[in-house]
């Protein structure tokens, strides 16, 4: 039951993220000199970019969704976040207001630093759980007290 509502919930997230793409990037091709100049210089929008695509893409791992799930929910999300600042309105200043490339290329740093990070656990996991199968029934008298 749980699992068939997840599963509704992760097709339900997928499609609304799909259509939040469709309507904005119409909105991207109908605008001229929406790239942003920016550089790679790490500031604090660069790090809340970054860090906020780690979080997202290892919540959504969490709750089990795929790898292939989790990053492209991640990278929607910031992308979609990226067209959303042509049009935003509590952008006052007109510099401001468009498309960061180096912006997606931080939220793409964050999303493969959280995939990087997930499988180096998923190593150790998988190595733990060798290393307690094989010497389960072991018993070792180096450390034992008397």
């Amino acid at each position: 039951m749980l699992l068939a509502v997840l599963g509704r919930l992760r097709l339900n997230l997928l499609r609304l993220f799909l259509l939040f793409c469709i309507i904005q990037l119409s909105t991207l091709y109908s605008q001229d000199n929406i790239i942003i100049e920016d550089n790679w210089d790490q500031t604090t929008d660069k790090l809340a970019h970054s860090t906020t695509s780690f979080g997202l893409y290892y919540t959504l791992r969490y709750f089990e969704f795929s790898k292939f799930e989790a990053f492209t929910a991640a990278t929607f999300i910031g992308f979609s976040y990226e067209v959303y600042q042509i049009n935003d309105p509590r952008e006052t200043d007109s510099d401001f207001r468009g498309i960061s490339i180096q912006d997606m290329g931080y939220n793409i740093l964050g999303i493969l630093s959280a995939y990087i990070f997930d499988k180096a656990i998923t190593i150790t996991k998988s190595n733990l759980r060798k290393y307690q199968t094989k010497n389960k029934n072991r018993k070792s008298t180096k450390y034992v007290l008397n």
